[in-house]
């Protein structure tokens, strides 16, 4: 079996690296550094669709994929949520909720591979058809990745906007105000979605878990 990674490999390895790009446009003094930090979070998030989309086109979904995948998502997502709650876009509970979601979805996923199963792809640990469709649908994923876009995107682009208009004041001060409370309220509807996915992991993991664990074996020695 060939070891050379995979495009949607390459893909998820590749959204990652440009992540530190990202981080160092967000904090950039440069006046127009956080409009491009909008436009790349933007192809960033786009990337973590397209990797999964390929994986399935190209029916390379492997064990590897999902891990890399599951691991890329959350070094993007933790480290934007970070970033946007150190720049008081966003309250810290955010960030915290979606950290706390993502260690035990991870957890659980990362114990379930020892029987054989993988987040997505057909082994899924996912069992029910609410599961299934909650955490692997086309519809939800990419539902989810274009919340996230909206959310990264604006927040930058508007705190961004805010920047120039200290230089440049023709920008309306109301719109980008208007702009970065869209962006509040989406980064809350995105939270809540992404607690939403990891729902039925931990609950069907721990079924799973429960199911497949062998209990240790009773001491029936007679003892006479």
């Amino acid at each position: 079996m060939s070891r050379r990674l995979t495009w949607p490999n390459r893909i998820t390895l590749l959204r990652v690296g440009l992540l530190f790009v990202l981080v160092f446009l967000i904090y950039n003094q440069f006046i127009w550094a956080r409009l491009f930090a909008a436009l790349l979070a933007v192809i960033v998030i786009i990337m973590d669709w397209l990797d999964g989309f390929l994986a399935r086109k190209l029916q390379e979904s492997t064990a590897l994929g999902s891990v890399l995948d599951i691991a890329g998502d959350r070094v993007v997502e933790n480290v934007l949520w970070i970033c946007l709650a150190d720049l008081r876009l966003i309250g810290i509970w955010i960030p915290i909720v979606v950290i706390s979601r993502g260690i035990f979805t991870d957890s659980i996923r990362n114990y379930v591979i020892k029987f054989g199963f993988t987040g997505f792809s057909e082994k899924t640990m996912m069992r029910s058809a609410l599961g299934r469709f909650l955490t692997g649908s086309p519809i939800m994923r990419t539902g989810y990745a274009v919340l996230k876009a909206l959310t990264f995107g604006s927040l930058l682009l508007f705190s961004g906007l805010a920047k120039v208009h200290r230089y440049w004041t023709s920008i309306p001060s109301a719109w980008i105000q208007f702009g970065l409370k869209t962006g509040a309220l989406l980064a809350i509807v995105t939270a809540a979605v992404c607690l939403l996915r990891g729902i039925p992991v931990i609950i069907e993991g721990v079924r799973l878990i429960q199911e497949k664990e062998v209990p240790p074996a009773a001491d029936h020695s007679a003892g006479h």
